[in-house]
């Protein structure tokens, strides 16, 4: 309330239509009460006014700040897709770069491998050229001895041939001069008693037997040498081989009865047969050994060809069991087709066992299969000796074949750590996401800073 002349009065509004009813006073006012109603109208006019303006002024203002904003965000958006090419390009770069990299780490190591593979064929090369010349030699003694064996049986038979017809002339001569000494005998008993009868003097028992003996003696060397002549007359008459070998081994029989320095001196030959005989017995020994050498490297290298891998027998142990774990489901899929049939569970399961190929393993199967070759603790102890104890073993004590395992499983080694330092960097994720991420921040304050000068200029035309 306000006092107008010492009286309360109500405020007036311009907005309010004014009324002499209601303000009395302010009409009947000596100074101011002619120019009241009048100046109330103009002000009335001037508020009427005054929102249009404050519109105009306001539309103004906005369509310049709605023309900023539109230029600002043209420009923002210029540099996003500016900013955005570049980290396309740059991380395209990175990439290839990467890239170009693993593919030049990957030619290094290949390259490596492959001069080491080179040097290891050379040396199984030179190797096997040794082998191979050491077993032409041995084809070629071996060749020789049994050749040298089999003419060597081939005379050990013919000199025991000889000797069986030696022996049999013997025991044909020795017959011969029995009887002949039999018959001697007898006729010098009958011309003694005759001789006795004849002379009438009385002789002993021993002079007879004497005379006997020397009679016997003469008849024996007359024989011997008519027998001598004529074995050298047949010699030279007979053509016959039979008859020349009977005179000569007679010869030879009487000869060697003689002593045994005329019977050394006569056949020098025992010697040289004595020395062939040791020969051929050294010889058929040392062909044993060959034999047995080329028995036990026969075997070795059929075990060496036949051995399995430890890593492949732990696999067919894994097929096999999985083999039997097929063949229990499909007897117990089929038994109720197998109703009335004589078969048992366990035969009709082996027979499905032996019958498995691995063709009619599934997919989950051979899933399986991978899960139990990978989770048994046999191969995991065979990649723990791999990753930890390959320098354990001495390579000098390894065998050819060992050997070789050795350095293809160092190969593996080596390749499937290269693969997995390769995949987990091929792409280099990290590295372009640190750089992406870095390359955001940067944008996003970039953006910040625009945002915060358009908000600065909002701010300066509202205030203008």
């Amino acid at each position: 309330m306000e006092q107008f002349n010492g009286k309360p009065q109500d405020n007036i509004l311009i907005t309010q239509p004014l009324t002499k009813q209601k303000y009395p006073a302010l009409f009947h006012d000596e100074r101011f009460g002619k120019d009241f109603e009048s100046n109330y109208s103009k002000l009335q006019e001037i508020m009427d006014n005054l929102q249009g303006k404050v519109e105009q002024i306001v539309k103004s203002q906005e369509d310049d700040f709605m023309k900023a904003y539109k230029d600002q965000m043209n420009e923002l958006q210029v540099d996003l897709k500016a900013m955005k090419r570049k980290i396309d390009e740059e991380s395209l770069k990175q990439k290839a770069d990467e890239k170009k990299r693993i593919l030049e780490e990957e030619r290094d190591y290949f390259r490596q491998e492959a001069l080491r593979l080179d040097n290891l064929n050379k040396e199984q090369l030179r190797t096997i050229e040794e082998l191979k010349f050491k077993l032409k030699i041995t084809i070629e003694e071996k060749n020789y001895y049994e050749g040298f064996v089999i003419d060597s049986k081939k005379e050990n038979k013919a000199l025991k041939f000889e000797l069986l017809q030696l022996y049999k002339q013997k025991m044909e001569d020795q017959k011969a001069i029995n009887r002949i000494q039999q018959q001697q005998q007898s006729q010098q008993i009958t011309k003694l008693n005759s001789k006795k009868q004849s002379d009438n003097r009385p002789q002993t028992q021993e002079g007879i037997r004497s005379e006997a003996n020397l009679l016997i003696k003469d008849d024996f060397n007359s024989e011997f040498l008519r027998r001598e002549q004529s074995s050298k007359g047949g010699f030279r008459s007979q053509l016959s081989t039979k008859n020349n070998d009977q005179a000569s081994t007679q010869y030879d029989f009487f000869r060697r009865e003689i002593s045994t320095q005329q019977q050394s001196r006569f056949h020098p030959e025992n010697q040289m047969i004595e020395e062939r005989n040791n020969q051929i017995a050294e010889l058929k020994q040392l062909l044993q050994k060959e034999k047995f050498l080329c028995q036990q490297l026969k075997c070795e290298l059929q075990r060496q060809n036949s051995q399995r891998g430890e890593l492949e027998v732990i696999l067919l142990d894994c097929v096999n069991q999985l083999k039997k774990d097929i063949a229990s489901r499909q007897t117990v899929q089929k038994q109720p087709f197998l109703g009335n049939t004589n078969k048992t569970p366990k035969v009709a399961e082996q027979i499905a066992f032996e019958d498995i190929d691995y063709r009619q393993f599934t997919h989950q199967d051979k899933k399986q299969l991978l899960k139990k070759f990978l989770s048994s603790e046999q191969f995991l102890d065979q990649i723990y000796q791999l990753t930890f104890n390959s320098q354990m073993a001495s390579t000098s004590q390894l065998k050819l074949n060992e050997k070789w395992k050795q350095d293809a499983n160092d190969a593996t080694k080596k390749f499937n750590n290269f693969k997995i330092y390769k995949f987990r960097n091929i792409t280099s994720q990290p590295i372009v996401k640190q750089v992406i991420s870095k390359q955001e921040q940067n944008i996003l304050s970039d953006l910040q800073e625009k945002v915060d000068q358009g908000q600065e200029l909002v701010d300066q035309i509202v205030q203008n």
